[in-house]
């Protein structure tokens, strides 16, 4: 993981742990002593005084993973590595990675570390701990895939979803997989034997596959 990146995604966690991982994220930013208002798009200003701005015409859907996301750009400028993170790549690229790093912050304060060790010792390394990290996280399935998978950046492991004989998504870690996402595997037994299946409940023709290295 690369230097900035990592110390930022360091201080996300302690300032999280700090607050007891505070799950409303309109909670965390008054326990930060950060201001949320609305505003015509999504901003955020360690200031003084901290604030971060809430589009209007956000969907509620979204709502909570933009503030943590806005939260973490807080803590990022706080921690003096927004600057740092952007030029960890070609300046073409520094935007985008800023805000994809952000989003992982985003998606760790959803699931920290304390939730995502709980749903491991209580599923081990199988696809039921992935389903069990998205519904107690209250996260999609894909955010809870790859957020399962990157917890560990030492293991070799690999994730995926399908939908029908197609692979939906794919979230992997120091390894590779034999297809990617949006390729048909109509069997993926014969692809990938070594793969644990196992079918998601009321999501017709949804599976999760996990496999360890």
């Amino acid at each position: 993981m690369r230097e900035a990146t990592a110390q930022f995604l360091a201080a996300s966690d302690r300032e999280h742990a700090k607050y007891d991982y505070e799950p409303d994220p309109r909670k965390l930013a008054e326990l930060m002593g950060i201001r949320v208002i609305p505003g015509t798009k999504n901003k955020a200003s360690k200031g003084p005084p901290a604030l971060i701005q809430m589009a209007r015409d956000l969907h509620v859907a979204r709502w909570r993973f933009t503030l943590l996301h806005e939260i973490n750009h807080v803590i990022a400028q706080r921690e003096g590595l927004e600057e740092a993170i952007a030029a960890e790549v070609d300046e073409e690229d520094a935007e985008h990675h800023l805000e994809a790093v952000m989003n992982h912050g985003a998606a760790r304060m959803i699931m920290p570390d304390p939730l995502v060790n709980i749903v491991q010792q209580m599923y081990g390394n199988t696809p039921q701990a992935i389903v069990n990290l998205a519904i107690a996280g209250q996260a999609s399935l894909p955010a809870a895939l790859h957020r399962f998978i990157s917890s560990d950046v030492e293991a070799q492991r690999a994730a995926f979803i399908t939908s029908g004989s197609y692979i939906a998504h794919v979230a992997t870690c120091n390894t590779r997989l034999p297809f990617w996402r949006y390729e048909r595997v109509p069997e993926i037994g014969l692809v990938l034997p070594e793969a644990k299946l196992f079918a998601v409940p009321k999501r017709l023709a949804t599976c999760v596959g996990l496999v360890t290295f």
